[in-house]
């Protein structure tokens, strides 16, 4: 059985709705199950924090943060300064998921799976890959969210990036009543 399942939506697709929905329906099943949520960064992991709340999703026995604060321990030295870091024994958490997950490397996704505990991955699959070697978690993601909903479809920025990502290029026009003309070849 796969440990993970990858879900991959551009901004807008409605990925931590989902969650949070989801989660819902996990607590439904199982009032005692514990949920760690997790980001790379701590300003990620706050934007995650506020939506889950907001959504009435997230459960006393819930914890939300960065990944390095769910499975990493501090190496410190004898003037009690930070030297390293040492993934933690065991983590009490039924199901990991993981928000913004472009940005995870190969060594922090092994560290994650030798937990053997479930994960959903969940990420912007048109984002960049991390900078660190040739890894990239949501490359080919298991379930795919294409329909943007959060912003109005004519909302010129979404407009522009749909044309740039299926047609390779962006034709020229005006956009918006605010912008100037744009006229942009992507170096594809």
């Amino acid at each position: 059985a796969m440990q993970y399942v990858t879900l991959g939506g551009y901004a807008g697709t409605g990925k931590t709705t989902l969650i949070a929905k989801l989660r819902i329906k996990l607590n439904e099943i199982d009032k005692k199950l514990k949920v760690g949520f997790a980001s790379y960064t701590g300003k990620a992991a706050r934007v995650l924090h506020r939506k889950i709340r907001e959504e009435k999703a997230l459960y006393k026995q819930d914890s939300v943060g960065t990944i390095h604060s769910l499975i990493y321990s501090p190496i410190l030295n004898d003037n009690e300064e930070i030297v390293g870091w040492k993934t933690k024994d065991a983590i009490d958490r039924d199901l990991i998921i993981i928000d913004e997950a472009s940005m995870v490397d190969g060594i922090i996704w092994q560290n994650l799976l030798s937990y053997r505990i479930p994960i959903i991955v969940v990420g912007d699959h048109g984002q960049l890959p991390p900078i660190q070697g040739t890894f990239n978690l949501m490359q080919k993601p298991n379930l795919l969210l294409e329909h943007i909903h959060r912003q109005a479809e004519d909302n010129p920025i979404i407009a522009v990036s749909i044309q740039a990502r299926i047609k390779g290029s962006i034709d020229p026009g005006r956009y918006s009543q605010r912008t100037t003309t744009l006229a942009l070849k992507l170096n594809t």
